[in-house]
């Protein structure tokens, strides 16, 4: 079982590293136009919003120089 477990885990990461195919890196990004608040003009249904309206998300600059929501 704890077998199992790992071997999820490890493929589970490895999705996460690169580049997915057929996904281009947008070229001149400015990320100071990206920080501020969000607000969704249109939803693909997700579990974790269901029945919520008016749905918004702030991105902010980190002390390390990473964006948190």
């Amino acid at each position: 079982m704890i077998k199992k477990l790992l071997l999820l885990s490890v493929l589970f990461l490895a999705g996460c590293m690169g580049i997915p195919r057929g996904v281009t890196v947008v070229d001149n990004f400015s990320l100071d136009r990206f920080l501020g608040t969000w607000h969704e003009v249109a939803r693909i249904d997700n579990s974790f919003e269901k029945n919520l309206g008016q749905v918004s998300a702030t991105y902010t600059l980190a002390g390390d120089g990473s964006v948190t929501v």
